[in-house]
This record gives C-alpha cells, structure tokens and sequence, in this order.
C-alpha cells in the first residue's frame, strides 16, 4: 500500500466530550505515514507510543504545507513501538497565503 503521505507531522490528541472543556496532547515533528483509506477516512501510523488525555476521542494531523486532518477515531492501536489510528475526517488546505482581497479588513 503506498503512502498518501510519510514524513513529519503536528499531531494533536483530543478528548472532546459535550459539557466538557476539551483537552489535548499536541506533539510536533511526529513521523507519520498517512494512507487514504476510503471517503473520508484516512490512516494515521506512527512509530513510537502516541501520548494523549484519558478517554481520547479525536487526532488532528497537520501535514508540513498546511493540510490539515482531523475527526473522530474510528480504530487503532496504540503500543509502545507504534500504531495506527483510523480517522473519519475532512480534507482542509490551510492556506498560508493571504486572500487577494480582505474586504476592507485587517488586522491591528
């Protein structure tokens, strides 16, 4: 199976829960390899025990160039010489470039 993407990622680890605050675990420069696994559903292996709050529910992975993925845990494993997460998520491009125009605002 070839890779979407593999190199290093922000790789956040969340716990979201209705009528609670949200908490996470973000880890920078994380090896990671992406594979796309169907309509909206995306892959995440890593090589080393992913660290995250009790009771995790969500990751958030941004590529360098600003995609962003991010969504429930659908599936996983998680050991200390690796795994993988399975996540239902959306595709954002995270532009890093401002818009042509801003209609007037900017900030101060």
């Amino acid at each position: 199976m070839s890779y979407a993407y593999e190199g290093l990622a922000t790789v956040t680890v969340l716990a979201l829960y209705l009528g609670q605050p949200p908490t996470d675990l973000t880890m920078l420069e994380l090896n990671v390899r992406v594979h796309n696994a169907g309509s909206g559903r995306f892959r995440i292996e890593f090589d080393r025990y992913l660290h995250g709050p009790k009771e995790a529910n969500a990751l958030r992975v941004i590529l360098p160039g600003g995609l962003l993925l991010q969504g429930p845990i659908a599936d996983g494993r998680n050991e200390p010489a690796g795994g993988w997460l399975l996540i239902e998520a959306e595709q954002y491009d995270l532009a890093l470039e401002q818009p042509a125009s801003l209609n007037g605002w900017r900030w101060e």
